[in-house]
């Protein structure tokens, strides 16, 4: 039977650390109780005490990067010892990282914290809202998002405000900047496609309404459930149809647009397709040339 006593007055940090480890090593060993009421109030406290953990980790990687300790062990950033050394994902490692580096310009934050107040989750959000601001509007956005939490917002409506924040102050400065996405313009489709660590691919893009069109009339048809045993959602189905096309599977699509004679001939009124979707007139005009006409 192993047995853990800890003087909490006396213990070092790195005494205190063991004696966490060891009680956690017990945990994960330990089968839930049977109890699903008794799993679900052990789960709230269990995650209440994890917060607080990743207060004092939050510590502990702050002056990790501020002393450049990972550099003498031969990792390029703190990030990558995260990742590579700790196993962490991408996002969970930056999540980490954002909130340590904030955690001194961050004090009702730390403080509420460490005493359990306030959960990793809406800290982390909090870190990255503030993240690009300078250090008194800094602590004006700390105030204004802490009193969102006080009011039961949500972290992801607290990290909508705190972006909301920051477009606020960048216009004040002069600074704001399209994101990438809306710098393209609404003109041209576009697909933007990554690969993950497993092979599969995140996608992201952006269809004008005649490539929106098409997509609808070739999809659409395709997405609809097979049958009363068909328990997939509508992304899932999107997906496999999409799949299907691309595979080969489906014939070519017809869209209909509607417009003017002025409109083919040089005018500026746009055309619509059949849902009342607008088309600019030159746009129409070039589907024109490789589409059928019927007067």
């Amino acid at each position: 039977m192993s047995l853990v006593a800890v003087d909490l007055d006396s213990a070092s940090t790195m005494e205190l650390v063991h004696a966490a480890s060891v009680i956690a090593a017990e945990l994960a060993r330990r089968t839930p109780p049977e109890s699903a009421a008794a799993c679900m109030e052990l789960t709230e406290t269990l995650t209440a005490a994890t917060d607080m953990h990743e207060a004092a980790l939050s510590g502990l990687i702050e002056m990790v990067e501020r002393h450049k300790e990972v550099q003498r062990w031969g990792f390029p950033s703190t990030r990558s010892w995260l990742r590579s050394r700790l196993g962490m994902r991408e996002s969970r490692a930056k999540e980490r990282l954002t909130l340590a580096r904030q955690w001194h310009r961050l004090p009702k934050v730390t403080e509420r914290c460490t005493t359990g107040d306030l959960s990793f989750g809406y800290a982390a959000t909090i870190a990255d809202a503030v993240t690009r601001l300078n250090d008194d509007d800094c602590a004006q956005a700390e105030d204004i998002l802490l009193d969102m939490v006080d009011q039961d917002f949500s972290a992801g409506k607290v990290a909508s405000f705190g972006k909301r924040i920051r477009d606020v102050i960048a216009e004040r400065d002069g600074t704001e900047r399209p994101d990438t996405d809306s710098r393209r313009g609404y003109e041209r489709s576009w697909i933007d496609s990554t690969r993950s660590l497993d092979g599969g691919r995140y996608i992201k893009g952006w269809l004008n309404p005649e490539d929106a069109a098409i997509w609808d009339g070739t999809l659409a048809p395709l997405a609809k459930p097979a049958g009363t045993d068909d328990h997939r959602d509508l992304p899932e189905r999107t997906a496999a149809a999409l799949t299907s096309v691309l595979a080969g599977g489906h014939r070519a699509t017809k869209v209909t647009v509607i417009c003017d004679l002025d409109t083919l001939t040089g005018g500026t009124a746009p055309a619509r397709l059949t849902d009342g979707t607008s088309i600019p007139a030159p746009q129409a005009r070039r589907i024109a040339l490789t589409a059928g006409v019927s007067p």
